[in-house]
């Protein structure tokens, strides 16, 4: 049995799902080891909130929270500050259900790590690894998790480092480094003897540092026939699994909208702050069906209209969305609204000229036609501190019942900006 996702009601009236949720298999698989070090069980699952009918149950999901309270109060009952390493000393491959023998099937080590990356989902909603094979050394990174804590990072790579050494047969299989995103513990006597390779904490990843040819090492275990069988068992299992409300695409829109207000949105930004690099951000919104430009048009386009529909003058509305000359906003506004409504038929007449205006389905619309002026200054420049000209031309009440949604003309107060072009976004 599956634990079905619980589901909260949007404000819209639609059905949503809670936040992202990971497989029961590791939780569970670490219980069975402290139970058998000799450690009772039950109050520190009461504590973390996890029911054994839950956890038992080798189909079951958990929330994050509640993976994350477990390794919390393991932690508490043992003392064991390492407690994550020490779990994957022990780990098998039963403990990832069909995705851990997926791996054990494939042909080659670095076959085996690409399809744990590829259906990360069966195991957890965002946590996926990253290898970046641009260069040498190779990195096999942990990502997705915005606050990946010791413990978990500390048990998958241990459990990755374990699992390339008994599944190549090669013992001695030790990586170049391991790098952790946490500030170094006072005692890593269990890390220099587990992974027998330089440490580094304290850095923007938690990762394997590999030599590339590692990545070829044949597997023991290699067959391609039960490995398509197994596949497709992790494909079915994915498949019916609920949609996330954390997924990549909702969390970078989040961000982007922070890093708007910082006036500073780029990849490398928002893929830092969802703890994933900017290639691999590229390549999960390519897998949600999108890209960064989309979501960062489509944010500025709903923020613009609210602007504007709330008196902000256009050089300020420009400078809040990112761009330094107000030119480049219009043409950007032009652009996003003639995709949207660029082939409907323009309705209505401005109050006070003979031309056409497409009006906003909330009620606003852009000026056009051969009044270019809506009234007010011309701005003075930035206020001191950054803030955009807060005395340049204002959408009165009687503009904005003239605004067009397909052709934003700025006001006299912008008339300056005329040449720049679309390189003046900040983005």
């Amino acid at each position: 049995m599956t634990l079905p996702a619980k589901r909260v009601r949007a404000r819209n009236g639609n059905r949503r799902p809670l936040p992202a949720w990971a497989s029961a298999r590791a939780i569970h698989f670490a219980l069975t080891v402290l139970r058998s070090k000799g450690w009772k069980t039950a109050s520190l699952m009461q504590r973390a909130g996890l029911a054994p009918t839950v956890v038992n149950d080798p189909e079951a999901r958990l929330p994050h929270s509640s993976v994350r309270a477990f390794w919390r109060e393991a932690v508490r009952e043992t003392g064991d500050q390492a407690i994550g390493l020490h779990v994957a000393e022990q780990v098998r491959p039963a403990a990832f259900d069909a995705l851990g023998y997926v791996f054990c099937s494939s042909r080659t080590l670095g076959e085996g790590l690409r399809r744990l990356a590829r259906y990360h989902r069966f195991v957890d909603d965002l946590l996926t690894l990253a290898m970046d094979t641009t260069r040498e050394p190779v990195r096999v990174r942990l990502e997705g998790v915005d606050r990946m804590t010791r413990p978990t990072a500390e048990f998958l790579l241990a459990t990755l480092t374990r699992a390339a050494r008994t599944e190549t047969g090669r013992r001695d299989l030790d990586p170049l480094a391991v790098e952790f995103a946490f500030p170094a513990p006072r005692d890593i006597a269990d890390h220099r003897r587990f992974f027998r390779s330089p440490l580094r904490f304290g850095r923007r990843w938690n990762c394997l540092v590999l030599m590339r040819g590692a990545l070829d090492l044949p597997l023991r275990r290699a067959e391609a026939e039960l490995r398509e069988v197994l596949e497709r068992r992790v494909r079915d299992v994915i498949a019916r699994l609920p949609p996330t409300m954390d997924g990549v695409v909702r969390r970078a829109r989040f961000h982007l909208r922070e890093e708007l207000e910082r006036g500073h949105t780029t990849a490398a930004s928002v893929g830092q702050q969802l703890g994933m690099s900017a290639r691999s951000l590229h390549r999960r919104l390519r897998e949600e069906g999108t890209t960064l430009r989309r979501l960062l048009d489509a944010l500025r386009l709903e923020l613009a209209e609210r602007y504007l529909r709330e008196g902000v003058s256009i050089d300020e509305a420009a400078f809040l969305l990112g761009y330094s000359e107000a030119s480049a906003f219009q043409r950007a506004f032009r652009r996003w609204t003639s995709r949207r409504g660029g082939h409907r038929a323009r309705r209505g007449r401005h109050a006070g000229g003979s031309h056409r205006v497409r009006p906003d389905p909330a009620g606003s619309a852009l000026p056009a036609g051969r009044d270019r002026s809506v009234g007010g200054r011309r701005g003075q420049g930035r206020r001191a501190g950054g803030r955009a000209p807060g005395d340049g031309a204002r959408w009165t009440g009687k503009a904005r019942a003239g605004m067009e949604m397909g052709g934003l003309t700025p006001p006299q107060s912008c008339g300056g900006a005329a040449a720049a072009s679309t390189s003046g976004s900040r983005a």
